[in-house]
């Protein structure tokens, strides 16, 4: 079976010969130096080339932003660049690049060949309501807006959505990807940052207009959030997404319970990273814990976020091991 076929049977809860051998994120730069010393070749710093090298399924992302090259940095690490409606006039010449800006068609024509095959599962990802208004506003700004500059966050999110549609239908019609996922960062150990009703009324309705979309394309979008996403998964439930990533387990996320709760939705990742140097059979003890949910289909067990530098590479190469081991098994 090939990568694209499988994954595709896997989301539709059809039965595979395995289980994808997937690692959804980067590494991190500290991490790939580390194993750059132990044994990695020095020359491959690209994640999908790193994939394919150490024997995982061929996946491809690409991220498309919404800002140009030319956008100000902020003064400093969580402050933003527009804090009220004046700022924002000013500084959207630096956002929305045209579509042919933000594609890389080359590229993407390679991955279509590829995918056409059934070699490659190609994914999108793109900025969410409540992620690209925070890194323009800054984190308590942003957040204090919902309440005191409702227009200012219409606004960007008006913007965005027009951006992410056209360059949506721009990526697929050169590729058509086989996922996406939506940036969000909108937890963190307790739950969501914001309530529900704050939810529905500044996000809810871009997500309503873009989903379909991309279910007309054959697109499953995910939601990419930090932390704990229990109250989360009804809330875009209602707006038609389709399933959630990392799942960290250092947040309290719970895989059997998401999927007892909500048994259609899909999930990649809750693999609790912590565990990924402590030898065998923690990591074996891992994925019993996640084996029940891996055999219902709709999954793909995969690190809980970026691996940290603390996992040597030759702990990273057990850990892949022990994973295509269990991916087999859940397929039996």
């Amino acid at each position: 079976m090939d990568n694209r076929t499988r994954f595709r049977r896997l989301m539709r809860f059809e039965s595979v010969d395995r289980l994808p051998h997937v690692e959804w994120a980067g590494w991190w730069d500290k991490t790939i130096a580390r194993w750059h010393q132990e044994g990695l070749p020095g020359e491959l710093t690209e994640a999908g080339e790193i994939r394919e090298y150490l024997g995982l399924d061929v996946y491809r992302q690409r991220w498309i932003s919404p800002r140009k090259p030319t956008l100000p940095a902020p003064p400093g690490h969580g402050l933003g660049v527009a804090t009220t409606m004046d700022d924002y006039l000013r500084v959207k010449e630096h956002l929305y690049p045209e579509p042919h800006e933000a594609i890389d068609r080359q590229t993407v024509e390679a991955w279509a060949k590829r995918q056409a095959t059934g070699e490659m599962v190609v994914w999108i990802s793109l900025d969410g309501f409540f992620w690209f208004p925070r890194t323009l506003m800054g984190i308590e700004r942003h957040l204090y807006s919902f309440f005191e500059d409702p227009e200012l966050m219409h606004a960007m999110n008006e913007d965005l959505l027009a951006f992410n549609l056209r360059v949506l239908d721009a990526f697929c019609a050169i590729c058509v990807p086989d996922f996406m996922t939506f940036g969000e960062d909108m937890s963190y150990n307790n739950g969501p940052m914001i309530s529900k009703d704050l939810f529905d009324t500044f996000m809810a309705p871009y997500y309503r207009r873009i989903v379909p979309r991309l279910h007309e394309y054959g697109i499953l979008p995910f939601i990419d959030t930090d932390g704990d996403i229990a109250q989360l998964i009804p809330w875009f439930g209602a707006v038609g997404v389709d399933g959630f990533l990392p799942l960290e387990r250092q947040a309290g996320c719970d895989l059997a319970a998401f999927r007892r709760g909500h048994p259609k939705t899909r999930y990649i990742g809750a693999f609790d990273k912590m565990v990924m140097n402590q030898g065998e059979r923690a990591i074996r003890a891992e994925f019993e814990r996640l084996l029940p949910v891996m055999k219902q289909g709709g999954y793909i067990p995969s690190c809980d976020h970026q691996t940290p530098p603390g996992v040597s590479f030759e702990d990273y190469r057990l850990y892949l091991r022990l994973m295509q081991e269990y991916c087999l098994d859940a397929a039996q």
